[in-house]
């Protein structure tokens, strides 16, 4: 946990549920796996639906050396979303609502 380690959360969301749920898995299968780097997801967001769009969340957490925003930039470029869907980034969130 931060300041000892590195958190980022990762939220997807869109009006339509199934292009969610497609992205979320497209995401997952790419998802990073290196040495001290564990990510947890794709899960419902804490607000599954707010303003009528559906989220979901992954929670990437490395050790602190770690480059986050690389690995992230890295991970996200390898899937194309759909215009409807929106990726929202946070690293090392205060809140995770």
């Amino acid at each position: 946990m931060p300041p000892f380690g590195r958190l980022v959360a990762l939220i997807l969301s869109s009006p339509d549920p199934a292009a969610l749920a497609r992205a979320a898995r497209a995401l997952a299968r790419v998802a990073p796996h290196t040495d001290g780097v564990q990510v947890l997801g794709p899960a419902p967001a804490p607000l599954a639906v707010l303003r009528g769009r559906h989220r979901c969340r992954f929670l990437l957490k490395a050790r602190r050396e770690v480059a986050v925003q690389k690995l992230v930039r890295d991970w996200v470029a390898q899937v194309k979303l759909p215009g409807k869907l929106r990726l929202q980034i946070d690293i090392d969130p205060y809140s995770f609502m």
